[in-house]
């Protein structure tokens, strides 16, 4: 019988950033920081594999640093190294895939990730033909459980939306569009920068509001030559990211309130 789940690629490579060094951290990357007395990259490892969802799970990430970490090694089915960046090390977590299968890309810095949060991606992923697909959530489902934390924000025409830590990736795209890949990554916390990648009338609506998810997609598609699309997310969990320390203060102050 035909698995019909995702692969799934956890990227955890990279090193730590300036303020959790100057907070007195020593972890190789933000992976490792621990929330709650649990490894971050464990709370996103242990949420894919109860997810029905996923299949094999990847985890980028070097092999030192996981060594050190023994649930890191249970939780997956294959170490890969990490590249010298973030693309590097996305298409290393293909390699070997077939060309036309599509894989399941999660960061390792959303410790609020639940396998049904992973589930409800995976079946809009399912349903959704493309090439490319990104998870986003709507500001007004994410502040009904999270009100106040921090994101970059985008205000489109039909509603205001971040940026999910999770997508879905044809592996063959990967490579077509690893030069666009690398100006998406340098731009994507920066929306006056994304909108610059498309082109000056976008950017004046997305400064008005008034750029819409499909103008959004049409746009990517041309730059690409691929199928890209938006995938919403449901669940706010997808976007409760760990980019500093106050995201990481953030986080623990809403641990402690689930606890108590």
């Amino acid at each position: 019988m035909t698995d019909t789940r995702f692969t799934a690629v956890a990227m955890a490579g990279g090193s730590l950033e300036s303020d959790f060094h100057q907070a007195g951290y020593d972890v190789p990357n933000k992976a490792y920081l621990r929330i709650a007395g649990e490894l971050m990259l464990v709370r996103v490892l242990r949420a894919l594999r109860a997810s029905s969802s996923i299949g094999e799970i990847r985890c980028v990430t070097p092999a030192a640093a996981a060594a050190l970490a023994p649930e890191v090694i249970q939780l997956c089915d294959v170490l890969v190294e990490p590249g010298p960046d973030l693309i590097s090390s996305a298409l290393a977590g293909f390699a070997g895939l077939p060309g036309e299968q599509r894989v399941i890309i999660a960061a390792t810095d959303m410790p609020l990730l639940t396998a049904s949060a992973v589930d409800g991606f995976a079946i809009l992923a399912a349903q959704t033909p493309c090439d490319v697909g990104y998870g986003f959530v709507e500001r007004r489902t994410h502040d009904r459980l999270y009100p106040g934390v921090r994101h970059t924000w985008v205000r489109l025409r039909e509603g205001t939306y971040c940026g999910g830590g999770i997508s879905v990736l044809r592996t063959s795209a990967a490579v077509q569009i690893e030069p666009v890949l690398r100006n998406f990554a340098e731009a994507r916390k920066s929306p006056a920068k994304l909108a610059s990648l498309f082109s000056p009338g976008l950017v004046l609506k997305v400064l008005m509001g008034q750029l819409s998810i499909a103008e959004v997609e049409r746009r990517a598609d041309q730059l690409t030559g691929l199928v890209c699309r938006g995938i919403l997310c449901r669940d706010p969990e997808v976007a409760v990211n760990v980019d500093c320390l106050e995201d990481l203060r953030t986080v623990e102050g809403l641990l402690r309130q689930t606890a108590s």
